[in-house]
């Protein structure tokens, strides 16, 4: 039976994601420091697999406690204030943790909202296995599971997983027709008037891999001085679905012009780092020569680049098809986890290749890499000077890093330390 240990420093949410695991009150959950005081053994009911809430550890002084906790734990859920950010006293416990040689997830609680936290804080911490949660809200909780599941070598009886796939673009440009042709049925309704879809409008079916859910949003026109209330509603819980969805298809008009919108949509996707692809929809319209001068000669062949893109039929079926194995494609490589030791080597021969450039007195040197989130994949480097490196070398690194991961035409997230920060 494995036995996963939950450690970390007072008031961190241990007792909280002990209880969530457990599927029941076990252990008191108090808003003081210390509040758990003994070790609690549990048996969950989902695997064959005890939790360990471990006492309340104060400082250094506490050493000697540690180390019998994680002596009797196979593996061991590290957990750390996300709104508090790293503090000395985590790194005292990373350090033993990492004398054990025990598997380790670093579980950052408390990420109710992303202002609320910067996600980079616990890099310097290097553990390869990494997870953000809100117990409280009981975000990504079943991943935690899973990893603890892969650890112990059994199945999980979890609910099947299932993508959350959505569906954006300008009024008109096939989506509630393509939702239809996804869904083999009729759910949403298809009309050449703009905003007919006002609410996203949802359809779950099961597949051979888990359970999908295909949402259709309301067409997203161009900024007005004055929007109507209920376009200004439907603006609104598009943004907000796109923020939770899994991946998302980005519908074009092919045989119209790219407008004002379809970039800003772009933009939108890009920033939120969602996994993405554009569909180039009616493209059974277009004859060979319009397919060749869209793709070589219009203003959008710079965002190609930047995304997977297919184009389709929504009314015809071309190549709908494949859009559901593109989805879980998209979502795979989002969720695409490198481990440390090969993160680097890729690195040196990054730099090897091109070396940083000179600044000032001396050079910029990268120590080492860590990712240190994924969805999207987020990479910190620690270098050896506070000055920035130049624009121009960091969008080489990032270039360079999707070549060597398999990461092409995947958002990512690079961001660059001082190692003394």
């Amino acid at each position: 039976m494995l036995k996963v240990a939950l450690v970390g420093r007072p008031n961190v949410g241990k007792s909280s994601l002990f209880n969530v695991l457990l599927g029941y009150r076990r252990t008191i959950v108090f808003d003081q420091p210390g509040t758990t005081l003994d070790l609690i053994r549990e048996k969950v009911e989902w695997a064959d697999l005890t939790l360990l809430d471990s006492q309340g550890i104060y400082g250094e002084g506490d050493s000697k406690v540690l180390h019998q906790i994680l002596e009797a734990a196979d593996v061991c859920l590290f957990m750390v204030d996300a709104i508090a950010g790293m503090t000395p006293f985590d790194e005292w416990i990373a350090r033993i943790i990492h004398i054990t040689q025990k598997p380790v997830l670093l579980v950052v609680n408390k990420c109710d909202s992303k202002k609320a936290y910067d996600e980079n804080d616990f890099a310097k911490l290097q553990f390869s296995e990494f997870v953000t949660v809100s117990v409280s809200h009981r975000t990504n909780i079943n991943f935690i599971k899973e990893w603890c599941l892969n650890k112990a070598g059994v199945a999980a009886d979890l609910k099947k997983p299932f993508i959350k796939l959505t569906l954006v673009g300008r009024p008109n440009t096939g989506k509630s027709t393509l939702m239809n042709r996804l869904c083999r049925k009729e759910v949403s309704r298809v009309s050449p008037i703009a905003l007919t879809t006002r609410d996203p409008v949802s359809h779950e079916f099961e597949t051979a891999d888990g359970l999908v859910r295909i949402v259709d949003t309301a067409g997203m026109r161009r900024p007005r001085a004055k929007k109507e209330s209920i376009e200004t509603f439907s603006i609104q819980a598009t943004t907000r679905t796109i923020r939770e969805s899994d991946v998302i298809f980005l519908l074009i008009n092919c045989t119209e012009q790219i407008t004002d919108q379809d970039m800003r949509l772009l933009s939108l996707l890009e920033r939120e780092g969602r996994p993405a692809a554009v569909l180039l929809n009616f493209w059974d319209l277009l004859s060979g020569e319009e397919k060749r001068d869209y793709v070589e000669n219009c203003d959008f062949r710079n965002y190609l680049s930047h995304f997977v893109n297919m184009p389709i039929s929504g009314k015809t079926g071309l190549k709908t098809e494949d859009l559901l194995p593109l989805a879980k494609k998209l979502v795979r490589q989002a969720n695409k986890r490198i481990k440390t030791s090969k993160l680097n080597e890729v690195v040196e021969k990054i730099v090897t290749k091109n070396p940083p450039p000179n600044a000032g007195k001396g050079n910029f040197n990268i120590l080492y890499a860590s990712q240190v989130r994924v969805d999207p994949p987020t990479f910190i480097f620690f270098m050896n000077r506070k000055h920035n490196l130049p624009e121009s070398y960091q969008k080489y690194i990032g270039g360079a890093l999707r070549e060597h991961l398999g990461l092409k035409k995947q958002v990512i997230r690079v961001f660059f330390r001082s190692s003394d920060r």
